[in-house]
């Protein structure tokens, strides 16, 4: 629904699943793996979803925004990899994972745009002013990944 992943990335997850999973004999992954043009991914992957939940989650239940934190922290865990050495181009893909994901309350203190709140020392310069966000994401990350872990 957020257009995160492609269909061939749906299709090269399945395949990996089935490889790990060689009893597994859900029709759908197998149709998944693979892979024909005719496919209507987001019917199938609701029917899987569906599968493992028992119905499809409603948006704003639990197992929704369960769901939704996982794959926001996995999308910041990559991006963070990625660009490790360009402290500026993270803060920029942070801040579009923060619209992709509806301006998350919890991600306001270290996006470039916003005021900042709770600190109202002046950093002396704009590399600590980015020092000084990017530490707070990567707290961010080790709080989310604790409590993603404990749910």
């Amino acid at each position: 629904k957020l257009s995160i992943i492609k269909e061939g990335e749906v299709t090269q997850y399945a395949v990996e699943f089935l490889a790990t999973h060689p009893h597994c004999e859900n029709t759908s992954i197998v149709d998944l793996a693979w892979g024909e043009f005719d496919i209507d991914y987001e019917r199938m992957l609701k029917g899987i979803v569906q599968e493992l939940y028992g119905g499809e989650p409603i948006e704003s239940s639990s197992v929704w925004e369960y769901e939704k934190r996982k794959w926001r922290f996995s999308i910041l865990h990559a991006l963070d990899a990625e660009h490790k050495h360009s402290p500026q181009t993270l803060l920029h893909k942070i801040a579009e994972v923060y619209a992709d994901f509806g301006y998350p309350e919890e991600m306001e203190r270290f996006i470039y745009y916003m005021p900042s709140k709770g600190n109202t020392e002046l950093l002396s310069s704009e590399e600590d002013h980015i020092v000084g966000l990017i530490c707070f994401f990567r707290e961010f990350l080790r709080k989310e990944q604790r409590d993603l872990d404990h749910i």
